[in-house]
């Protein structure tokens, strides 16, 4: 499946009187700033939600907002969304940052694409800011990237 995906966005600017005021971004700028990021839902394991479904529980889901980065490992998601969503934690895992080292919890959960297809995996939960969840080299390994900043631009064949 090939899925493109075209940046455009506003930036958030003070006028003289201390008033936010939006102003349009061009798509290859908008996605130098931002990088490239895509809504995707979290939620349980399949096998979880098979459980919950036979249960006749709801199984809980959150649509958020997730930066794809070729830096991180594995995937990380918000650690309030694991709490959230009543995620199944699995253990701790070792996650370096530009400014530390942390043992950070790791939870068993799903991560839901736009084009339909999700994956079953370990994410670590850490305090991100500015999105939700990091989409690490754990998924992008299934993933054909491309990144054109010149037309700001990502496409994404899975």
């Amino acid at each position: 499946m090939i899925y493109p995906i075209q940046y455009g966005a506003t930036h958030v600017e003070k006028d003289k009187d201390g008033k936010d005021v939006h102003k349009q971004v061009p798509p290859k700028y908008a996605l130098q700033v931002r990088g490239p990021v895509i809504q995707v839902t979290i939620t349980q394991p399949i096998k979880v939600a098979q459980i919950l479904t036979a249960q006749k529980k709801l199984v809980p889901s959150i649509s958020v907002q997730a930066l794809i980065d070729t830096g991180a490992f594995g995937c990380v998601i918000k650690d309030t969304l694991a709490q959230q969503l009543n995620l199944v934690q699995t253990g701790f895992q070792n996650v370096t940052s530009v400014t530390d080292q942390q043992k950070r919890p790791k939870y068993f959960t799903r991560i839901l694409f736009p084009w339909g297809k999700g994956i079953d995996l370990s994410a670590a939960s850490c305090p991100l800011k500015g999105v939700d969840c990091l989409i690490g080299r754990d998924v992008l390994v299934h993933w054909n990237l491309i990144y054109n900043g010149l037309t700001g631009q990502i496409t994404i064949c899975d």
